[in-house]
C-alpha cells in the first residue's frame, strides 16, 4: 500500500463514523476469552491504522463479528477460535472495488496479535479488550419524599479505566459524599455521609438499574425512603446505524453513545455526547501524521431517527440514521406465535443457483433493502446479505419457517443485516424495500399488485417459476441446473409496472 494511499486513508478518516456495540453478557453467563471487542492498530507502512473487531455468540454457539475501520463496518465470516488461535474471512469494500482479506491470529495474557492478509500484502495487528461501561454509569435525575416534601438530586456515577466505580450526590440541601460503589448483575449500592448544616448522618442505598431507570430504597436510622431515577440523555444512548455521505461517496457507519453520554467516533473518543432537548452535538479531534483535525456534529433526533451534519476541515457530510434494537443478544428476538390462518402455498426451496440468478437479475447493491415474502429457511435473505452486504427482510406465516430461518440467519452471522419476522404478506407494507423476491402462485403474485403498485420507481420483483397476470415482465430468463429434471423461469419487473392492453 503506497503512502499516497496511507494518507488518503487518514484523511478519509475524518467523515467516518465508525462504531462497534459491546456484547452485553447476562450475569452468570459464561463466554469464551475472544468474546468482546478489541481495539486493534494494523501496521501498514510504518502508519498504524486504528480498527476495532467485536465478536459475539449467536443463540446457536456459532461465533458472529464485525470488523470496524475507516470504510466501515465489514462483516466476518468463516470464523474460527480453538486453542487460543483465532481466524476469519471478510471482504472489504472500496470505493475500488472489494478486497478478499483473512485474518490468523492468537490470544495470549491478555493480548490478540496476528497477521492481515490480501492481495496487497500482510499486514500485523494486536490489541487489547476494550473494557466496557457499566449501564449504571452516568447522570441519574433522582427524586424521593422527606415527610410531605418531594426533593430532587443528582447522582453522578463514574467509571475509572479498571471499571472501578465512584459517585457524586448534589443536591440543594447540604453536602453529601458517596464511597463503596457497587454494580453487579443489575442491582446498585452504595452508602452515603450527609451533612446539613450541623446535623450529620450516615445512610445506603440499595436499588435496580433497568435499562434508564434507577429504583430503589435509602436506608439509615431514621427509615426508609423510596428512591426513583432517570438517566439524564437517554434519548440519545445506544447504537446508531448510519448512512453518511459526501459528494463524492457514501459510508454506513455506526456510532455508539454510552450511558455516561461518552462515544466513539469510529475508534476515536469522544469525552460527551451533549443533548438539548432533542439537538445532539459533539465535537472530536483526529491525529493525522503531524495534523489535528477538528470534527464536529450538529442533528436532531425525531423517533428512533437521527440526522444532521458533520464538519471538519476536509468538507461537510449530511448524516441520516435510525437507533438499533438490541438484546442481550444483540437483536431484537421475534415472536414467534401459532400461524393465524392456514399458508397459501407449500413449501418448496428455491435451488441456490436460482437464488442467485434472481438477485443477479435485479442488480442488487448493498444500499438496496431486500423483502423475501414467503422466505422458508431464508435462503433468499441471507444470501442477499452475505453476497452483496445488504439488508434483507424475510416474512413467512409458518412458524417452523420462521425458526429455520433465524437459525440460518445466526448460522451465517448475518443478524445484524438480516431481519425475519411472521407476518402475512397481504398485509405488509412494501413501500420501503427496493427489491421484492417471489415464490408463490400466479394468482397470488395478482393478489400482491396493489402493494406492489406503492414501490417506489424502479423497485425490482423477481420471481422464480410463476408470472402475474396482466402485467408484462421487462425480463424473463430460462434456468437449467445439473441434476435437476426441471425447467427454471425467473420473471423480472421493475415499478411502476407496465399493464398488458386487455383490447377492447
Amino acid at each position: 500500500m503506497k503512502q499516497s494511499a496511507i494518507r488518503q486513508i487518514f484523511r478519509t478518516l475524518a467523515f467516518v463514523i465508525l462504531l462497534t456495540p459491546l456484547v452485553p453478557v447476562s450475569a452468570g453467563s459464561a463466554r469464551r476469552p475472544i468474546e468482546g471487542d478489541w481495539r486493534l492498530q494494523i501496521d501498514v507502512d510504518g502508519q498504524q491504522l486504528p480498527s476495532i473487531l467485536s465478536l459475539s455468540t449467536n443463540a446457536d454457539g456459532s461465533l458472529k463479528g464485525e470488523w470496524l475501520c475507516f470504510w466501515g463496518i465489514t462483516e466476518l465470516r468463516e470464523i474460527k477460535y480453538e486453542g487460543r488461535q483465532l481466524s476469519f474471512a471478510m471482504t472489504i469494500r472500496l470505493d475500488e472495488g472489494d478486497t478478499d482479506t483473512r485474518f490468523t491470529g492468537s490470544l495470549k495474557q491478555g493480548e490478540l496479535s496476528g497477521v492481515f492478509s490480501n492481495s496487497t500484502g500482510e499486514y500485523q495487528a494486536r490489541g487489547r479488550r476494550i473494557r466496557g461501561i457499566p449501564t449504571a454509569a452516568g447522570t441519574w435525575q433522582t427524586k424521593f419524599k422527606m415527610g410531605e416534601r418531594e426533593v430532587t438530586a443528582e447522582l453522578v456515577i463514574k467509571a475509572d479505566d479498571q471499571g472501578k466505580l465512584s459517585a457524586d450526590w448534589k443536591s440543594q440541601y447540604g453536602e453529601h459524599e458517596i464511597t463503596n460503589v457497587q454494580f453487579k448483575a443489575g442491582k446498585l449500592s452504595f452508602d452515603r455521609k450527609s451533612r446539613i448544616q450541623d446535623r450529620q448522618w450516615e445512610s445506603s442505598f440499595e436499588g435496580t438499574v433497568k435499562q434508564h431507570r434507577l429504583s430503589g430504597t435509602i436506608k439509615s436510622d431514621r427509615g426508609e425512603i423510596a428512591l426513583e431515577g432517570n438517566r439524564a440523555g437517554a434519548l440519545v444512548v445506544g447504537q446508531w446505524e448510519l448512512d453518511v455521505k459526501a459528494d463524492s461517496w457514501t459510508r454506513k457507519e455506526l456510532l455508539r453513545v454510552f450511558p455516561d453520554l461518552s462515544a466513539r467516533y469510529g475508534a476515536i473518543p469522544i469525552a460527551r455526547v451533549n443533548l438539548d432537548g432533542k439537538d445532539v452535538t459533539f465535537k472530536t479531534t483526529l491525529e493525522v501524521g503531524y495534523e489535528t483535525l477538528d470534527i464536529s456534529f450538529e442533528g436532531r433526533i425525531e423517533g428512533r431517527k437521527l440526522a444532521g451534519k458533520i464538519t471538519s476541515s476536509v468538507g461537510t457530510a449530511e448524516v441520516t440514521g435510525e437507533k438499533r434494537r438490541l438484546t442481550r443478544a444483540g437483536r431484537q428476538a421475534p415472536r414467534i406465535t401459532k400461524a393465524p390462518r392456514d399458508p397459501d402455498v407449500i413449501y418448496v426451496p428455491t435451488p441456490q443457483e436460482v437464488v442467485d440468478k434472481m438477485l443477479e437479475m435485479a442488480q442488487v447493491t448493498k444500499d438496496d433493502l431486500v423483502y423475501d415474502l414467503g422466505c422458508g429457511d431464508g435462503r433468499i435473505v441471507v444470501t442477499a446479505a452475505k453476497k452483496y452486504g445488504c439488508k434483507a427482510a424475510g416474512y413467512d406465516l409458518r412458524p417452523g419457517r420462521i425458526r429455520a430461518s433465524l437459525e440460518n440467519v445466526a448460522k451465517s452471522n448475518v443478524g445484524h443485516l438480516v431481519t425475519i419476522e411472521q407476518k402475512d404478506i397481504f398485509t405488509l407494507d412494501l413501500s420501503k424495500a427496493d427489491v421484492i423476491t417471489l415464490y408463490l402462485l400466479p394468482d397470488l403474485n395478482v393478489k400482491l399488485i396493489p402493494q406492489l403498485e406503492k414501490l417506489k420507481d424502479g423497485s425490482r420483483i423477481v420471481s422464480h417459476d410463476f408470472d402475474m397476470k396482466g402485467v408484462k415482465p421487462d425480463k424473463v430468463v430460462e434456468l437449467s441446473l445439473e441434476d435437476d429434471w426441471d425447467q427454471h423461469t425467473i420473471y423480472l419487473w421493475t415499478t411502476p409496472l407496465k399493464k398488458e392492453s386487455t383490447g377492447d
